[in-house]
Parts: structure tokens; sequence; C-alpha cells
């Protein structure tokens, strides 16, 4: 665990010296790669995810606005929390 720490620390210093739009590129990355780690084991356990629906992701793209990277931002996060809580529900946990 000590390693992991290690490394996780040396991240978050390399996360520290990146551009705020690298750092908004990084962060929605993290939260794609959880929701993709969910889909993973859903199909694996055969098991159909309800994705949440809002226009504010598209703003994502168009927009270098800090309030559309928000808005999209929680959006994946709100999503990433249903599709945990879709899988666990459906394996009883």
């Amino acid at each position: 665990m000590e390693e992991l720490d290690e490394v996780f620390n040396e991240y978050i210093k390399e996360f520290k010296k990146l551009s705020t739009m690298e750092k908004r590129e990084e962060l929605l990355n993290s939260i794609k790669e959880v929701i993709a780690i969910f889909e993973e084991l859903s199909k694996d356990d055969r098991i159909e995810l309800k994705y949440l629906k809002s226009k504010e992701v598209l703003d994502i793209n168009k927009s270098d606005s800090e309030d559309d990277f928000l808005e999209a931002e929680l959006v994946y996060i709100e999503n990433a929390k249903n599709i945990i809580g879709q899988y666990l529900y459906s394996k009883n946990l």
C-alpha cells in the first residue's frame, strides 16, 4: 500500500503542474474511466445499464466556459453514481 501511496502522490504532484485546461481534461478522463470500468463489469455480468441524459455534456466540447465545464462534469459524475448504483443493485450488494 505504501508503494501505491507513493505513485499516487507523484501523480498528484504532476497533476498540479498541468494547465487548467489540462487539469479539466484529466478530471474528465478519470470520471470516464470509472464509468468504463462499470460498463465492462456490467457487460461481463449481462447487466443492462441506463444512462442519464443531458445536453450539458455537449457543451463541454463547444465551449471553454468554466460554467459549461462544471455543468458537464456534474452530469458525468451523476451518471457515474447512477451506473454504479445500478450495477450494485443488480448484484444485490
